[in-house]
């Protein structure tokens, strides 16, 4: 990430995290039938945007993480990374912008969780290789320029058998807009979907200033063949659907996220390395598991016919 970038995110630290840790904590308390302070808070401040569906899909593919070492990649304000240190992780938080670090570092000093976090950048860890069971890595690719350097790394350090779990914009909104008439919106025009390019995403500060950030649009398959190739197989795939406790938040978003995906989560297995010669990314003993697991389907079968 550029340089310009990181102090972008400086710059928006505050105001995405409160989002995050707030509206986030609201969603949940809501989805949970709690009317909290959170939920109180993020109505009076208008807080829910539409990161917040993606939250419970995501909580739910990590699960049992008690004493495994977790990287958040791109962690931000640390609001997965303290869910993970309270659920019994061991977590690292890797992200540019310093001013979300240490926001992070204090909700971790506060709640005196095993939480390292680190300035560092996705697409160049200065980490060990196979040091990881899980791999984390939300809304943070999609704005990576090296995109192929940035899967390398998450995928060097993570373990053989372990998991890597990354959520993006769905490329669905990032191909088009809104066709409107009147105001309203129609449908979602999507062109170019193969295209690969950059855009920019305009937010505001804590003083209503505007702030730019670049991001790029890729097809999915864009992301999903590179795991893939380096030795990845594909766990689980979510596209997110807002849970009706988001109309509460966000009626307008709400209706938006129930028209066409906004985000799409991965959920990947490290099971070897990439080689040439079979042009696919098992390593010898999942080969040799897959041929079993065949032949004895095929030795099944094989009795099921003596049998007619």
């Amino acid at each position: 990430m550029s340089g310009s970038q990181w102090e972008m995110w400086n710059r928006l630290a505050f105001v995405y995290d409160r989002d995050r840790e707030i509206a986030c904590r609201a969603y949940l308390d809501l989805i949970a039938g709690r009317r909290s302070e959170n939920v109180d808070v993020a109505l009076q401040l208008g807080l829910g945007s539409a990161m917040l569906i993606e939250v419970p899909h995501i909580l739910k593919l990590i699960g049992d993480v008690q004493g495994k070492r977790v990287l958040d990649a791109g962690c931000g304000g640390g609001f997965y990374s303290i869910w993970l240190g309270e659920k019994g992780a061991r977590v690292l938080g890797v992200d540019t912008s310093e001013v979300m670090l240490e926001i992070a570092r204090g909700k971790a000093l506060a709640k005196k969780l095993d939480c390292e976090f680190r300035r560092g950048d996705v697409s160049d860890l200065d980490l060990d290789e196979s040091t990881f069971d899980l791999v984390l890595s939300t809304l943070v690719l999609m704005n990576v320029k090296e995109l192929d350097r940035a899967v390398g790394e998450l995928f060097r350090v993570t373990r053989k058998g372990g998991h890597i779990i990354i959520s993006l914009q769905h490329p669905l909104l990032t191909a088009g807009d809104w066709e409107r008439e009147s105001g309203r919106k129609l449908f979602r025009k999507a062109d170019d979907y193969f295209r690969e390019r950059e855009r920019t995403e305009i937010w505001e500060d804590e003083q209503n200033e505007k702030v730019s950030l670049i991001g790029y649009h890729r097809s999915l398959q864009a992301y999903t063949k590179l795991f893939l190739d380096k030795g990845c197989v594909l766990f689980s795939l979510v596209e997110p659907y807002p849970h009706e406790a988001y109309k509460t938040l966000n009626p307008r978003e709400y209706e938006d996220t129930r028209r066409i995906p906004h985000f799409v989560i991965l959920k990947f297995e490290k099971i070897g390395v990439f080689t040439q010669d079979c042009g696919r990314s098992f390593s010898q003993r999942t080969v040799r598991e897959r041929k079993g697991s065949v032949q004895t389907l095929l030795n099944h079968f094989h009795r099921i016919d003596q049998h007619l």
